[in-house]
C-alpha cells in the first residue's frame, strides 16, 4: 500500500505506532482479563494523546482541528485498532455536529473540540436497525418545545456521554423521510438510562434509553424537520468507511502474532510454520488483508476527493468485517488452545468483529444495497 499513502502521513502513522506501544500496549493484559477499558482510563488516553498532538484529527482548521483527510484517518485507526482496546483520540465531532446553527455550535460543537464534552448518537430501537421507517421514538411538537416518547437500544458510548444525538420520528406516515435529529441533554427528567446490555464482546456494552414525556426545546433540533434521514445517512457513510479500517488493525495484528507462533511452535520435530496447511491458512489471511486494504483505502482516497462513496463504504465495510472474521478465526486455529485464552488478544477481536457484521448495517443488508445500486432498484424493489 505504500504507493498509496503519502510520505508525511506515514511519519504520522509511526507517531501513532509509538503512540499505542507506550500508551496502550502496557494496558493490553488488565484489558483482556476485564474486558473493558474503563472510561476514565479513556478520557486519561485522550488526554495524553491531545499532549502529543493526536486530537481533533479530521477537524477543519476553520475549527481549529488538524484538518486531516478520510484516508489519514483510516490509518490512524488500523495503526490504534491492533490493540483490542478499540480507542481513538478525542476532540471529533460526530458529522451530524457539523449541522448544528450558531447557538448550537457553543453549546455542543465547539465543546466537543475542547474537550469539554461528549456524544453518543441514538438510532436503533427494538423494532428498528436498518430500516428507519419502522422508528418509534415518536417527537411531537407542542408550541416551543418537542415532546419525546419512546426507547433506543444498543446505545454505544452513553457512559461518557454529555448529550445524544437522538433520531426521532415526526411524521410516522411519511416513513424513514419523516425522522427529525435532536440534541438531547443527559440528565433531563424523561430521560432514563435504563440498563447496560452484556454482551459477547469486549469493551462494548451498550445500553438501553427511554424517554418519557421528555422535553426537548425546539433550539436543539438538529437540521429541518423530517430531515433526520439525510443526516443519518451521512453518519453512517462515515461510521462505516472507520469500522472498515478499525478491522484491518485488528487483521493485521492477528496475523502478526500468528506468524511468529508459527515460527516458535514445535510439533513432530519440526515448526508448524513448515506444515501446509499452516501455510496456507497464514496466505489466505494476507491475501483478504490485501484486497481490504486496497477497498478501504481507495473509498478514503475518493472521500478525500469530493465524490460520493455511500456505495464504496458499504462494499469496504462487508469486505473488511468479513476478512476480519475469517482472519481472526483461522489465527485463533493456528494458535490452538492459546488462541483461545484471555492471555492472547486475537480472541478479543474474534468477539468484537462479530458485532461489526451487525453494527451500521447487518452484512445481509449491505448486500442488498450493493446489489439494488448495481441493478437501479428503488427501496421498495
Amino acid at each position: 500500500m505504500d504507493f498509496l499513502v503519502p510520505d508525511e502521513l506515514k511519519m504520522m502513522v509511526e507517531s501513532v505506532r509509538q503512540f499505542r506501544e507506550k500508551e496502550l500496549m502496557p494496558l493490553e493484559r488488565d484489558f483482556l482479563l476485564k474486558g473493558k477499558l474503563d472510561i476514565e482510563a479513556r478520557f486519561a488516553l485522550e488526554r495524553r494523546g491531545r499532549e502529543q498532538g493526536f486530537w481533533a484529527l479530521e477537524v477543519p482548521t476553520e475549527y481549529g482541528g488538524l484538518g486531516l483527510g478520510s484516508l489519514a484517518l483510516c490509518l490512524v485507526d488500523e495503526e490504534l485498532f491492533k490493540h483490542p482496546a478499540m480507542f481513538e483520540f478525542g476532540g471529533s465531532p460526530e458529522p451530524a455536529l457539523y449541522l448544528c446553527n450558531d447557538r448550537q455550535k457553543q453549546d455542543y460543537f465547539y465543546p466537543v473540540i475542547n474537550g469539554e464534552k461528549h456524544s453518543c448518537y441514538a438510532f436503533t430501537e427494538p423494532d428498528a436497525g436498518s430500516d428507519f421507517a419502522r422508528i418509534r421514538t415518536a417527537a411531537v411538537r407542542k408550541g416551543d418545545n418537542w415532546v419525546i416518547n419512546g426507547t433506543k437500544t444498543f446505545i454505544s458510548y452513553v457512559e461518557g456521554a454529555d448529550f445524544v444525538i437522538l433520531f426521532a420520528t415526526t411524521d410516522p406516515k411519511a416513513g424513514a423521510r419523516g425522522v427529525t435529529c435532536f440534541l438531547v441533554d443527559k440528565g433531563p427528567q424523561g430521560f432514563n438510562v435504563a440498563r447496560e446490555i452484556p454482551t459477547m464482546g469486549d469493551n462494548w456494552d451498550p445500553h438501553e434509553l427511554q424517554f418519557v414525556d421528555c422535553v426537548v426545546p425546539d433550539g436543539n433540533r438538529l437540521g429541518e424537520v423530517n430531515g433526520g434521514f439525510v443526516i443519518a445517512d451521512h453518519q453512517l457513510t462515515h461510521g462505516r468507511l472507520k469500522i472498515a479500517a478499525f478491522q484491518l488493525g485488528i487483521a493485521q495484528r492477528s496475523i502478526d502474532l500468528a506468524v511468529e507462533w508459527a515460527k516458535q511452535r514445535i510439533t513432530w520435530g519440526k515448526p508448524i510454520a513448515t506444515r501446509q496447511a499452516i501455510q496456507w491458512m497464514l496466505a489466505d489471511s494476507e491475501v483478504e488483508l490485501a484486497a481490504a486494504r486496497l477497498l478501504v483505502y481507495r473509498a478514503a482516497w475518493m472521500s478525500d476527493n469530493k465524490q460520493r462513496i455511500r456505495n464504496e463504504a458499504f462494499i469496504a465495510k462487508l469486505y473488511a468485517t468479513e476478512m476480519a472474521q475469517r482472519v481472526t478465526d483461522r489465527c485463533i486455529q493456528i494458535f490452538g488452545g492459546m488462541g483461545y485464552t484471555r492471555e492472547l488478544p486475537i480472541q478479543s477481536f474474534y468477539r468484537q468483529v462479530r458485532v461489526w457484521r451487525i453494527g451500521h448495517g447487518t452484512s445481509e443488508i449491505h448486500r442488498w444495497m450493493i446489489a439494488r445500486n448495481m441493478l437501479g432498484l428503488s427501496a421498495r424493489e
